[in-house]
């Protein structure tokens, strides 16, 4: 009964009343909107049209609805921050549960009178347990209800599904700024939190759509309105599973910290974060394939093809060629951050246990190979999984323009791969042991990526980017000519080694 009498004392509050002021005028905008659109194609509509249109509005969600939680959701956490009450609660993210329930009312008073108002604003037309002709017609104008019809879920349970998905988006934005504030429980940095989101939000509605496509996974409406969230997973669920993820982080990150375990995980984060990003992106662009977004991929083969293409003799694409670097250069960079931090000091400690250069290099280079051939298993494998779990076929064949090529792709993603990550990788630790200064290793690291590019590297003859998955598109064959160009730039690599080794004067 208490939670029923702080729905029914929320209710009387003045906001409501300025809100549905608000809304009706708002909503019947949109009716006489569709109804024009409809008429104009001379199609029946039915409530659904208008309704959907209603709730998935974005700049409604955006300019209206998000300040207004954010400011009451704010209020609500400094209210709410009590010693007292911390203590009754006995922990930090019992709090933050507690201020979620408290904040619920004005969550489903808030989804109760959209959907009220949607419905009324609707009267006189039909409602019907289907979608209407004019929804299920690929037009501009109802992108929205098309993209619904197209899922293959009733009306009924696409609303069931927005304002699920809507509300949970409200409450991980809530549970961010609960989760700051516990941490950092000051004014300012409540208001800055809030102020953070509300720009965010607008900057990824603004902005992200103009850019490439891993951008636009960042879109707030992705995670508050179906038809976004569909059409860019192609799925209903990554959504929910998102900001549930998010959600569970910050209990996690409260709960951490409140226990003294805060520490110990910052210093993790300290001392591997290159490494943790650098996973992170592999990742990324693997499950969001855009390297080949728009395109039509049916086997896990293609994934792998298309997700480590590179460049090819006709030409590249910046953003896949970037990615393309991040995943292998990015590797050689992990290497050259161990190498320095051994040639600065530790070294002189190597060298007492192995008693020669040679020895620790042989030593260095062993688990360094071993290192790439897990990189190039783990990326091969998680490639598979994640096409196999996106349902795409394991099947060769059902990719004709390059069933033909699947020998090819896998000697140039294992063979060449291997050898191309030796050469980056030797080729950083002559630079290293020749100046000592990471600065001079970031640059061949840079010379590398230049040099990577087809206008330089004409018919292949560079160590950089010879691994590019799109080289095995135009003469098969010319995979074993990068394999021996790759073997003879090892060769002329060792032999410079050798002879700097030598240079030092360290008995073999």
């Amino acid at each position: 009964m208490s939670y029923l009498k702080q729905i029914l004392d929320e209710f009387t509050t003045w906001k409501w009343t300025f809100l549905i002021v608000i809304l009706f005028p708002y909503g019947w905008s949109i009716r006489m909107a569709v109804a024009a659109n409809a008429d104009l194609q001379q199609l029946p509509l039915n409530r659904w049209d208008i309704i959907f249109t209603f709730l998935s509005d974005p700049l409604l969600i955006i300019f209206f609805y998000l300040p207004f939680w954010l400011f009451f959701s704010s209020q609500l956490i400094i209210n709410e921050w009590d010693y007292t009450l911390l203590i009754r609660l006995k922990s930090f993210p019992k709090w933050m549960l507690y201020t979620i329930v408290r904040i619920s009312p004005i969550l489903l008073i808030l989804q109760f009178l959209w959907i009220i108002i949607s419905f009324l604003v609707t009267m006189g037309i039909p409602l019907e347990n289907s979608w209407s002709i004019w929804g299920a017609t690929a037009a501009p104008a109802n992108n929205i209800i098309y993209i619904f019809q197209g899922t293959g879920f009733s009306p009924w349970f696409i609303l069931f599904l927005q304002t699920t998905l809507f509300s949970l988006c409200l409450i991980t934005l809530h549970a961010i700024a609960a989760s700051v504030y516990a941490r950092f429980p000051r004014m300012n940095v409540i208001a800055g939190t809030s102020v953070f989101l509300f720009i965010g939000a607008i900057i990824s509605y603004k902005v992200f759509p103009a850019l490439p496509a891993p951008f636009m996974l960042g879109m707030v409406t992705n995670y508050s309105i179906l038809s976004f969230s569909y059409a860019t997973f192609d799925s209903v669920v990554p959504a929910f599973l998102l900001l549930v993820s998010i959600i569970t982080v910050c209990f996690s990150l409260v709960s951490l910290w409140s226990k003294g375990k805060f520490k110990s995980m910052t210093n993790f984060l300290n001392h591997h974060y290159h490494f943790l990003a650098y996973s992170f992106i592999c990742l990324l662009g693997i499950t969001t394939q855009f390297t080949h977004s728009g395109m039509k991929v049916m086997t896990v083969w293609e994934n792998l093809y298309f997700n480590f293409y590179g460049v090819s003799e006709e030409g590249f694409s910046l953003y896949v060629y970037i990615y393309f670097c991040i995943v292998f250069l990015g590797f050689v960079y992990l290497f050259q951050l161990h190498l320095s931090h051994v040639l600065n000091g530790h070294i002189y400690y190597l060298m007492i246990r192995y008693k020669s250069f040679y020895r620790w290099f042989i030593q260095l280079m062993k688990k360094t190979a071993l290192g790439v051939l897990a990189l190039l298993v783990l990326l091969a494998v998680i490639t598979i999984v994640i096409g196999v779990i996106q349902g795409r076929t394991l099947e060769r064949y059902a990719a004709q323009n390059i069933s033909e090529l699947y020998p090819y792709m896998l000697y140039q993603f294992f063979i060449n791969g291997f050898l191309q990550l030796l050469n980056y990788i030797l080729i950083v630790f002559i630079i290293s042991w020749i100046w000592q200064e990471a600065t001079y290793s970031l640059i061949a690291l840079g010379v590398l990526f230049v040099a990577g590019l087809p206008l330089l590297n004409t018919n292949q003859w560079l160590p950089s980017g010879l691994n590019s998955m799109g080289y095995v598109a135009g003469d098969s064959n010319g995979v074993f000519h990068i394999t021996i160009v790759l073997a003879i730039y090892l060769l002329i690599e060792i032999g410079i080694i050798v002879y700097l080794f030598r240079k030092r004067k360290v008995s073999i």
